[in-house]
Formats: structure tokens, C-alpha cells, sequence
């Protein structure tokens, strides 16, 4: 139930684990956010992704496990990041060039001697912790990691910000645990990597796998239902359609208390479970523009920067003040400073785009009010009027913008909570915290972003649809390993 990365990846692998599978979709067209449109020859994706790790990561893994890696290149962008804005900072190609990279940003904050030894404990330590350490720091919060160590407003909001494009949510809520993993695999991995052909490369690699196997996948099906099929003791799945389904298994690739909800009167979820997924606190979520350029403006792979449409600089920023932007987007307002996070897809692909054009995908931290107090127009003039500061001549090269507002992206994803991540990372619900995908309903999992996995963004994602798929061919008493060898020798 659901395309999205995570049952894109569960479904392929079961495929090549010898299972047949049907794959059910509410949209017209598969993929979740990683599915496209085209416009004006221009090639846009519905979410403004590049893959943390590249090839090296859970998808690229996943990619491997079903047999269907060389469908999908991974394409890593010689200037990886550039932040413009407040903080004017160019990542290093390699990453033997970040610890010069270090020493400039420390410049740039205006870090004094001790600052400078603060910081170099805190990097020191985020290198070295060990697992148990790291999951002692599950139940933590980046701020008071950070807090640990330094209170410099740059450094702090420079965390911040990391926190707020990486998982959508602001530091003092996110799990500290859980964001130095991912930050540490993606220093490690240093391949933040866009696909060739756009991101729905991924969606289409995995879902053949389900088709050479003989199964099925099924656009434009809602799922209203989950029962028990008496006789068979089957799942019987009930779509707005009419249209009826029985499986041995079933895995939902929906925030988990969504999923619950379809269950009939017959499948009794313990109250205990049943709590903990209603307990589980999301993620925010961006809005998200696409900018279709007359031609190219940037020469990076990805745009990242706090900008101020009234002036605000270094000097200005404090620990009070992000907790002022934080509460002015949850209210529905137009922040100040705005957080943005830009892929440039056309520096990965020219092919994406008419030759000589380019395409800036970005997102903008936003509220999930269905309502929000600043319409989505408001939001797209601020936004423009953001990137006319960090890309010069933006206006004049301008060929056509599209705005995505949350309450959208939400619909398309189908997100009652409009989050970006359903099971937010939190301290309390990552690691071994995290709702697992093996739900106390026989033959019912969980996969996606809503249980299970680890990482960032899409890479969570995968790293769960691998855990359901191998807790459900366990369910059956198949070994993942044993029948993906077997289908590797055929």
C-alpha cells in the first residue's frame, strides 16, 4: 500500500526474493514525492530531494539488494554545497578539503581562539562517539549536544539549520543521536548525489523488478480498508474503487496511526501499540518552488542559506531569535530569516531542462497549517524575493515559478499530519525507540518513513522497506539472504 521510496523498496525486494507482490497506489502515477512532471521541456520533481549519501547509502543499497542498480546512476556534483545569504560558505569538492573548509567558516563566524577550541571538542566528539554512546543520545536534543559545548549564535544556528533541512524540525526537537549518525555517514559517504534522468529513476528501477516477477502495481486505488478474510485467515484489502485484494501480507507505506485506522473490527491492535503510534509526534514540513531560469545562474549542485528580507546579519543572530522564527512559522507567518534548501537538478542533468536552462528546485521551512495566517502567495513573494538577494539577475532570467504549499504536498503524499517525515525524529522515537515494522497484526507491516529505518529523508525511508521486507519473508520462514542468492544464480 503506497509507492513511496519505502514501499517501492520493500516491494522489489520481496520481487526478488521470489514473492509475488501488488503494489496499490492512490495517485495516478507511482512514486510518492519522488514521482515528476513536465513542463515547458523542463523535467521537475514533486519533492525537492538529492540522495544524502549517493550510491554509497540505503538506497543505493536497496538499489543493489534487488538487482536493479544499473537502472539508476548517481550523479555527484563537483561543488557539492554553497551557502549564500547570511553565511557565504563553498563546500569543498573532496573531502580531504574540509578541514580548511573548517578554518574559513570559523573565520566567517568570527570564532575567537577559545570558540575555535569549543568547536574542534564538538567535532572531535561527534567523529568518535560509539554506538552506545549514540544511543544514549537517542533520547537527547541536538540543542543541548550542542550546548554542551559552544552557545556561539553562529555555530548554533549553523546546527540549526542542519537540523531544519535534514529532518524538519528545529534542534531543541530533534533527537541528537539520530542527527549525528546521519551527519557523520554523510561526511563519511561525502557523495550528496542527484539521478540522472530525475529522481523518479529510482522509483521506476525498483518497480520493473516487481513486474519481471509477475506482479501488478495499481494506480489511482485508495486503500478504505483492512480485514480479515475468514476462511483463509488473508488480509482482505478494500480500495475506494470497489475493487477487493487478499494477501498473505500486507505492508503500509503510511504514517502508522493512519494505517491502523483502516482496520476492521475483526484485527485488535493492543492498547499498548495502539498508544504508541497515536503518540507519535511528525515532522514539519516546506513549502516547496520550482524555478525554470532563461539560463544558468548557479554553477552548484545545491543552494543552502538563511537569507533576511530585512537586513539581518551574523551579528544579529541569537539563540532567542531562532526560537522567534521557529513560533512565527508554526504560527502561519512568513519567517525572517528564511531557511532555504535548493538541489539544482540541471547541474546534475542539463538534460533535464532545454538546452542552455536550468532548474532550481527549493525548499522553504513552512507551517503545516492546513489555513496558514500568511497565504501561500505571501510565502512565494518573500521566497522570490529571497533568492533575487542570493542569485543575482534572478527575476530578469525568471521563465516560470511553481509553488507547492504544504497542505498540497501533504494531499499528494497523503499525510493527515502534513509532514514531511510522519514518524518525526525526536528524542524518544528514533533508534531503537522507533515504532517497529512488524505490527501486532499478523501479516501487517509497516514500511517508509513511519516506522523502522534510520537516516535522512528518502534514505530513512529505504533503510526501513528493507527491514520490512526482511521481516516479512521471515514472518514465512525464508531467509532474505539465502533467496536473494538464489535469485542472483538464476
Amino acid at each position: 500500500m503506497g509507492s513511496g521510496i519505502g514501499g517501492c523498496v520493500t516491494a522489489a525486494l520481496l520481487s526478488r526474493a521470489g514473492q509475488r507482490v501488488l503494489v496499490l497506489e492512490k495517485n495516478e502515477v507511482p512514486g510518492g514525492i519522488l514521482a515528476a512532471h513536465t513542463r515547458d521541456g523542463f523535467k521537475i520533481d514533486a519533492g525537492s530531494h538529492l540522495v544524502a549519501c549517493g550510491k554509497r547509502g540505503a538506497v543505493g543499497r536497496a538499489l543493489r539488494d534487488a538487482g536493479v542498480a544499473k537502472a539508476v546512476s548517481f550523479v555527484t556534483h563537483a561543488i557539492p554545497v554553497r551557502s549564500r545569504g547570511m553565511l557565504e560558505l563553498t563546500a569543498p569538492r573532496r573531502r580531504s578539503g574540509l578541514p580548511r573548509f573548517g578554518r574559513t567558516a570559523a573565520n566567517a563566524l568570527g570564532l575567537s581562539m577559545r570558540e575555535r577550541a569549543h568547536l574542534l571538542r564538538l567535532l572531535f566528539h561527534l567523529l568518535t562517539l560509539t554506538p552506545p554512546e549514540l544511543r544514549r543520545l537517542d533520547r537527547q536534543s541536538l540543542e543541548r549536544f550542542v550546548l554542551r559545548y559552544t552557545d556561539h549564535p553562529g555555530v548554533y544556528f549553523l546546527f540549526s539549520f542542519l537540523a531544519s533541512i535534514f529532518f524538519v524540525l528545529p534542534p531543541w526537537q530533534v533527537s541528537a543521536g539520530e542527527a549525528l549518525r546521519a551527519l557523520r555517514r554523510q561526511l563519511r559517504s561525502y557523495s550528496l548525489s542527484y539521478v540522472r534522468g530525475g529522481m523518479d529513476r529510482i522509483t521506476a528501477a525498483l518497480l520493473s523488478r516487481v513486474l519481471a516477477a509477475d506482479g501488478d502495481i495499481v494506480v489511482g486505488a485508495r486503500v478504505t480498508s483492512i480485514e480479515r478474510e475468514l476462511r483463509g485467515g488473508l488480509l482482505r484489502v478494500s480500495c475506494d474503487d470497489g475493487r477487493e485484494y487478499d494477501a498473505r501480507q500486507v505492508a503500509a507505506n503510511l504514517a502508522p496511526i493512519e494505517a491502523l485506522e483502516l482496520l476492521g473490527p475483526h484485527l485488535i491492535v493492543p492498547p499498548s501499540f495502539d498508544k504508541a503510534a497515536r503518540d507519535v509526534r511528525p515532522s514539519g514540513n516546506a513549502h516547496q518552488i520550482k524555478l525554470a531560469l532563461r539560463r544558468p545562474l548557479v554553477d552548484e549542485g545545491c543552494i543552502i542559506g538563511g537569507v533576511s528580507l530585512s537586513g539581518l546579519t551574523l551579528d544579529d543572530l541569537s539563540l532567542p531569535l531562532m526560537r522567534e522564527t521557529v513560533a512565527t512559522i508554526a504560527s502561519g507567518r512568513v519567517s525572517d530569516p528564511l531557511a532555504i534548501y535548493a538541489p539544482v537538478p540541471t547541474n546534475y542533468d542539463a538534460s533535464l531542462a532545454p538546452a542552455g536552462q536550468q532548474l532550481i528546485t527549493a525548499s522553504v521551512y513552512a507551517p503545516t497549517d492546513s489555513e496558514p495566517i500568511d497565504d501561500p502567495a505571501r510565502w512565494a513573494d518573500a521566497i522570490l524575493a529571497a533568492f533575487e538577494q542570493i542569485v543575482p539577475g534572478l527575476r530578469d532570467e525568471l521563465l516560470f515559478y511553481e509553488l507547492t504549499p504544504v497542505p498540497e504536498i501533504g494531499a499528494w503524499m497523503g499525510r493527515r499530519s502534513r509532514a514531511a517525515i510522519s514518524n518525526g525524529q525526536w528524542p524518544g522515537q528514533v533508534g531503537r525507540d522507533r515504532l517497529p515494522v512488524a505490527t501486532p497484526v499478523r501479516g501487517l507491516f509497516l514500511c517508509g518513513d513511519g516506522a523502522g529505518g534510520s537516516g535522512i529523508g528518502i534514505e530513512m525511508a529505504a533503510s526501513s522497506g528493507m527491514q520490512a521486507a526482511r521481516a516479512m519473508l521471515a514472518a514465512r520462514g525464508i531467509s532474505a539472504r539465502r533467496s536473494l542468492h538464489r535469485s542472483r544464480q538464476a
